[in-house]
């Protein structure tokens, strides 16, 4: 049996269907505390962090939070072996290019889930601190040491916009239709999940390219302090002319990237 059949089989299987949903679930989770921290960063509120590692944290504060942050990792952890192994030997139904395509991007979204996963067990076992060094604009300065530096964190910033341009094409294009069954796509539902669907895919798209758009003004000025993640890009935008009510519309829209995703671990394709 080939790599790739087995990659499909142990998809196939009950169980890591199953947990891969429950990851969706806490993804969804995930984004839509995101969405909540970015309203209170628009009223004016600074406590929070408005990222995933931020929304990790908020979570950990609730009652029974080490419960869910456990329950997350696992899910987390399940869906980005999920979505290896569709990587490996999924998207059967493209062809050529488009095929590679989305698996490349099954691999980036496994590294994400990855990521969320590790970060909710550091939580958890109480390995990370909330106040760490280890900010974005670090991770640049090294960047920009290198040989080329600038055109690095240039091009890292070209791709995160790319990123976001490209889930905003996915929201206006609803492909993420594809990975819904037949019934959730028609109806007072279908109706209801596009809605939420369009609407958090352009405000995560408008979100990365934000990020994506101060990685490259960090490139241009060569000053790694210019880059930024998530939270920063939402602070910057706050403070621009109407920023609180543009950052409150991104904000609602990144809430309801939350929903689909919640929505999307019960309508998931089998």
């Amino acid at each position: 049996m080939s790599v790739k059949e087995q990659a499909r089989e142990a998809q196939d299987t009950a169980a890591l269907s199953w947990m891969a949903r429950l990851g969706f679930v806490m993804y969804g989770v995930v984004y839509f505390v995101v969405g909540v921290l970015a309203v209170q960063l628009a009223l004016g509120d600074s406590e929070g962090k408005a990222s995933g590692d931020g929304a990790l944290r908020e979570l950990a504060r609730q009652p029974f939070g080490e419960v869910v942050l456990v329950v997350a990792a696992i899910g987390l952890a399940a869906l980005a072996v999920w979505e290896v192994c569709e990587a490996v030997g999924g998207h059967t139904d493209r062809d050529g290019g488009k095929r590679v395509a989305a698996r490349a991007g099954s691999g980036a979204r496994a590294v994400v889930f990855a990521v969320l996963a590790f970060l909710a067990a550091q939580i958890v076992f109480g390995s990370s601190s909330g106040g760490g060094g280890g900010g974005t604009d670090t991770y640049t300065s090294k960047l920009m040491d290198l040989p080329f530096g600038p055109w690095l964190v240039g091009a890292v910033g070209v791709g995160i916009i790319g990123f976001g341009l490209n889930s905003v094409h996915q929201g206006l294009s609803d492909r993420w239709e594809n990975d819904l069954q037949h019934g959730a796509r028609s109806g007072s539902t279908g109706t209801a999940l596009a809605t939420i669907a369009r609407t958090g895919f352009v405000a995560r798209g408008a979100a990365f390219a934000m990020i994506g758009g101060l990685f490259v003004w960090a490139a241009l000025t060569h000053d790694a302090r210019k880059s930024a993640g998530l939270d920063q890009a939402l602070r910057e935008l706050r403070d621009a002319p109407y920023g609180p009510w543009l950052l409150g519309a991104i904000a609602v829209g990144l809430a309801a990237y939350g929903l689909f995703n919640v929505a999307k671990a019960w309508a998931l394709r089998d």
